[in-house]
């Protein structure tokens, strides 16, 4: 996200003339306008002005290692983007998985940036998943990347990728919130 640094205002030289001083206001008052524009369209995000058919998104899950044939009984989703700021909401079910194999991740509709870490994390809910003996599932945002990976957890056990195979059919549905890349 980049905003203006240097505004170029027309220059303030109409002697006087009547006609000197409307053309100066009129592009004082344009330059302004586009000024104004710009900022805008930094500070919200150009998205913004295209929210009714920009905010949908179609969630697929995918493996790691191979995606084919999976079948979706159901993709809702819906991404914010604010400038660089994601906002995502996706609700995904399927009755099978074809012949996908690999760690399961949801595909992100923006690119994460490259960050150290994975600082973008959020709980997903599940439904016809067994994660036994873990108890919960999240999605982390794999930087520089299109890839929100699901992962497994529970109290005293070390987290680990959920595998495509172990969801063979099943839903989930959460948010998360990340940072992607500029101007893409």
């Amino acid at each position: 996200m980049t905003l203006p640094t240097n505004v170029d205002l027309p220059i303030h030289d109409v002697g006087e003339s009547q006609e000197n001083l409307d053309r100066y206001l009129k592009d004082l008052i344009y330059q302004l306008q586009e000024t104004y524009s710009l900022i805008a369209d930094n500070v919200n995000g150009s998205i913004r002005s295209y929210a009714d058919t920009q905010l949908l998104w179609t969630p697929t899950i995918n493996g790691s290692t191979t995606t084919s044939g999976v079948v979706y009984t159901k993709q809702v989703g819906w991404s914010i983007r604010q400038g660089i700021f994601t906002h995502i909401f996706f609700d995904v079910a399927w009755s099978s998985i074809g012949t996908s194999s690999g760690n399961m991740y949801l595909a992100l509709p923006y690119k994460t940036i490259v960050t150290e870490g994975e600082p973008f994390v959020s709980a997903v809910a599940l439904s016809g998943i067994t994660i036994t003996p873990y108890t919960s599932l999240f999605i982390s945002a794999i930087p520089n990347s299109y890839q929100g990976n699901i992962l497994k957890t529970g109290q005293a056990l070390t987290s680990d990728n959920l595998k495509i195979t172990d969801a063979t059919s099943g839903s989930i549905q959460g948010n998360l919130f990340y940072i992607g890349v500029e101007d893409e």
